[in-house]
């Protein structure tokens, strides 16, 4: 015989129901691709900033036409280190302690557990523990420019075509290798960039994503000066289009960011640095450009101060992977559309966007999925609740009835006013009685 216990709990968990209303697009990118270019500092490309070098002189700046239009700019990434290992290592945990040689989880372990394939294209030569997270890497020993070709990594699961895809960009190397001065470096970058295009179109509707950086514009700064630099910035912006198209042609996220920035001590030739002292404090080495476009992305441009550990968790949600991957920081809210799910209401559910109906439901726990950022009326029972929708939330009407019941007042100032108005009313009462009995 069951205790009636038991009868009670089945019975409570029997009256529970979970629904789920889609209310605008279900987006699904099939994949991602993550471009770190190394040194590229948003002073140098963002148009609400301007670079100076130490000597208080303002510097050049580079205009890439391929990092407007219908993108989502966050205007303010500071890398907690401006070096270029331990920033990759940040890149990759969303941790700002995480150690180059001992990396920890990382976003190739969450797209792994998804069914995603990991490539990598790396011309800053990583650590072993980068390179065996990947599936299929093709990378360079030698950070010289333009130096010896780059070397294949692969796990034993790599598609046979990708296998030959990367072994065939192996040997092209030496067509982007025989020119010199600032071109090399342009030529240098060209390569990963033309590369990563002809993968995302061979990869179709395969899901991955593609972690490459490009090591041209840190070289530059450091050999050839201030205008070297920005000369090599400049010549991102073809090849980055041919990336970008690529990318929107099958349906990828690609995000534009840097390990770190470049300071310089004057305008010219002077070499520039970011990781010895007077120059790691600098905002030019510490403020990194974070540009991203795709499926279900915003066209915006947020403000505030992010950090670089913000970009792994960000890179992970606007593809759909939700788990709370880092301890340290969450996404930065650069989707379109967002899910709220709403748990104890009494009743339908109704949400408004100013006067317009959006959608409504009943169940005691309803996720409305795809709902466009903006400011929401809830409606349910007695207690209209407004919120503004800026990421994945959820709102429980339980805990909103106890602390905010229907009408104007607080739920701690009516305990107080209901006893208020009692003796209040006594009060008069005893004045009135007393005004009697004088009288009488």
């Amino acid at each position: 015989m069951i205790h009636p216990f038991f009868l009670i709990i089945l019975s409570l968990i029997g009256t529970v129901s979970a629904l789920d209303v889609q209310v605008g697009e279900d987006v699904h990118p099939t994949g991602a691709v993550i471009l770190v270019v190394d040194g590229f500092g948003a002073s140098y490309v963002y148009p609400e900033y301007t670079p100076y070098a130490l000597d208080g002189s303002a510097l050049d700046k580079a205009l890439l036409f391929n990092l407007t239009g219908d993108v989502a700019r966050v205007l303010d990434v500071r890398v907690p280190v401006p070096e270029t290992l331990k920033s990759h290592s940040v890149l990759v945990t969303g941790d700002p302690n995480a150690d180059p040689e001992a990396l920890g989880p990382t976003i190739f372990d969450e797209f792994r557990k998804k069914g995603y394939l990991c490539l990598a294209l790396l011309q800053r030569g990583d650590t072993l523990e980068m390179l065996k997270k990947q599936d299929g890497v093709l990378y360079f020993d030698n950070n010289s420019i333009p130096g010896p070709g780059p070397t294949i990594g692969a796990r034993g699961g790599l598609p046979e075509d990708i296998r030959q895809d990367l072994g065939l960009w192996q040997s092209r190397f030496q067509d982007y290798a025989s020119n010199h001065g600032q071109k090399a470096y342009a030529d240098y970058n060209r390569f990963d960039l033309d590369a990563a295009a002809d993968l995302v179109e061979r990869l179709g509707s395969r899901p991955f994503v593609l972690f490459m950086n490009v090591g041209g514009v840190d070289s530059a700064g450091q050999d050839l000066g201030s205008v070297g630099y920005i000369q090599t910035v400049q010549a991102l912006d073809a090849p980055l289009g041919r990336l970008a198209e690529a990318c929107r042609m099958n349906g990828i996220v690609l995000a534009v960011t840097a390990d770190h920035g470049m300071s310089f001590p004057a305008p010219g030739k002077s070499k520039g640095a970011h990781a010895s002292g007077k120059y790691s404090t600098r905002l030019e080495s510490l403020r990194i450009p974070l540009v991203v476009r795709g499926p279900g992305v915003d066209n915006l441009s947020l403000g505030g101060v992010w950090s670089q550990v913000n970009i792994a968790p960000t890179i992970l949600e606007l593809l759909g992977i939700r788990e709370n991957f880092s301890e340290y920081a969450t996404g930065i809210p650069l989707k379109k559309s967002y899910d709220l799910r709403v748990a104890g209401a009494k009743g339908d559910v109704a949400i408004y966007r100013g006067e317009d109906l959006v959608a409504n439901a009943s169940g005691d726990e309803i996720t409305f999925k795809g709902l466009p950022r903006g400011i929401y009326t809830i409606k349910s029972g007695s207690t209209p609740v407004q919120l503004c929708l800026n990421g994945d939330k959820m709102l429980n009407l339980n805990l909103v009835e106890k602390s905010v019941p229907s009408g104007w007042l607080p739920q701690d100032l009516r305990k107080f006013i209901g006893p208020a108005l009692i003796l209040i009313i006594n009060l008069i009462g005893v004045v009135v009685i007393v005004r009697i009995i004088k009288k009488g």
